[in-house]
């Protein structure tokens, strides 16, 4: 890989933390005055690549796919184009930009918002969880963009107070999501009322491309120029990545250590596989005496704008979320993303989970709880992302200070795929043990039946066996008992990353 030398134009963005041109800059993409002005007010300086590549196009009227995830900049490289092209003068919605989830519509119409500075350019959110009146009032007084979720979309076109028939631009934003969420059919039939593909300029996003989407852009767009994002330029440098090895017994416990010792913390924003375990894990925070909440798809609309305020404003300094809950999740004060769970089924997940801490130029910190079951994800994610997440221990706490959760000895973790469980005595050749010897003094002091000792190895002070793992818990109690020659032996279980004593 070549370096850039050292009187160079290269720069780190802090918006992305990562290396832009400074050669380019928005003048330079033929932006208009009055939006480099509104660009210059927010602070943004030089396009990111996803924006240099895409603006280009979009002002020609090319249909575009942009492959490329949250973080990247792809609001802008949509939202500009939009602003600079739209007409005053004419009443109807000439822009509809689809989002999966309401957190999602609402970023990306406080962005437009902010682009639009200086500009007569009204833009409104439609979405589902709360009242129409607002919306509906909003449409019949004329708005020039609409964003909103497909379903909410779908309901106004259906009450007559939204009229597509002349939307000539048209974005879908995260439309693998869309499709996972199921809203593809919604999709296909905003897509119908719309003038045809050929007097109407399309733009997809989507971090992924399954067939489906492949699909919607043969059938929906016209000879679409595809931009892509590499994973490199995805991943986040300040962001430190680390993993504890730690299984689900013990993740109560290594969570409050980080709760209680893990520095320069503010806000936390811990991900969990389902809605009910968000809720149950929000409990038990509670309990411990953290101010914790929850934010997942159940939640009522009002409620779940209630629970992101209070988290903003840090009256609420644990959030628990869903990764759908979290989609455009922007808090600046976030330092630290934890995996309470890894995604299973897609590791590009793990890409915009931690892309919520480390914002605006600020150093973050992502935790990752890993069991061994849970070591291929992470090495699938590693490949994602082009590098190694390194294994780190859970903080200690402060001599004296008691853990609020006890850790536990987890059998599943410490066991082989044999299932078996391998114990370490501080006695070996020099004390007189053989296999013979070790066999019968573990029997006697175990009661284990002979066939459930095994993999007895001797060595000069040293020895070792296994025993299966739901044999272990009543083999522990008995090990706390070995002697040799008068002396007592220490035992400890093994696995390869932990080693829990006997006593």
């Amino acid at each position: 890989m070549s370096h850039p030398p050292k009187e160079s134009h290269l720069k780190v963005d802090p918006r992305l933390q990562k290396v832009v041109d400074l050669k380019t800059t928005f003048a330079d993409l033929k932006l208009s005055p009055t939006t480099i002005a509104a660009l210059d007010r927010i602070g943004f300086e030089h396009p990111t690549p996803i924006q240099e590549r895409t603006i280009p196009l979009l002002l020609k009227g090319v249909d575009v796919i942009g492959q490329a995830r949250t973080g990247t900049g792809k609001t802008a490289a949509f939202g500009l184009p939009i602003i600079e092209t739209y007409d005053p003068k004419l009443p109807h919605v000439q822009a509809l930009i689809l989002a999966p989830t309401r957190e999602l519509a609402l970023q990306i119409t406080d962005e437009l918002e902010r682009y639009g500075h200086g500009r007569a350019f009204r833009v409104v959110c439609v979405y589902g969880g709360t009242g129409y009146d607002v919306q509906e009032k909003a449409l019949r007084e004329g708005v020039h963009c609409v964003v909103g979720t497909p379903g909410r979309i779908m309901d106004h076109m259906e009450r007559g107070t939204l009229d597509l028939s002349q939307t000539k631009l048209l974005v879908l934003d995260e439309a693998d999501r869309m499709l996972d969420m199921g809203f593809l059919p919604d999709v296909e039939k905003i897509l119908k009322s719309m003038p045809g593909k050929h007097h109407r300029q399309t733009l997809l996003f989507s971090a992924t491309m399954p067939e489906e989407i492949k699909g919607l852009a043969r059938r929906f767009m016209v000879q679409p120029e595809t931009v892509r994002v590499s994973a490199d330029e995805l991943t986040v440098p300040e962001i430190e990545q680390v993993y504890f090895q730690v299984g689900r017994r013990n993740k109560h416990w290594a969570l409050t250590r980080v709760l209680e010792n893990e520095p320069e913390q503010d806000l936390v924003l811990i991900f969990c596989a389902t809605k009910m375990m968000c809720d149950r894990l929000v409990d038990d925070l509670n309990r411990w005496g953290y101010r914790a909440e929850a934010i997942h798809g159940d939640l009522p609309q009002s409620k779940r704008e209630r629970v992101l305020a209070d988290f903003s404003e840090g009256k609420v300094k644990v959030l628990v979320a869903t990764d759908v809950a979290a989609r455009g999740l922007d808090i600046d004060r976030i330092t630290h993303v934890i995996n309470f769970d890894l995604p299973e089924m897609e590791p590009e997940i793990y890409v915009h989970r931690i892309g919520r801490t480390g914002r605006a130029g600020r150093k973050g910190k992502s935790i990752s709880f890993v069991s061994l079951d849970d070591k291929p994800i992470l090495k699938r994610i590693e490949m994602l992302i082009g590098r190694e997440i390194k294994l780190a221990e859970p903080p200690a706490n402060p001599a004296g200070k008691p853990d609020r959760v006890e850790r536990k000895t987890d059998w599943d973790e410490l066991a082989d795929k044999y299932g078996n469980v391998h114990v370490r005595l501080n006695s070996g050749h020099e004390d007189g043990i053989t296999a013979y010897r070790l066999h019968r003094l573990v029997q006697e002091a175990t009661r284990l039946p002979d066939h459930a000792i095994g993999d007895i190895v001797i060595h000069r002070h040293e020895a070792g066996f296994a025993v299966p793992k739901d044999s272990a818990l009543s083999a522990r109690s008995g090990l706390q008992r070995l002697s040799v020659n008068g002396r007592q032996l220490d035992a400890e279980f093994e696995s390869k990353e932990t080693t829990v004593r006997t006593a």
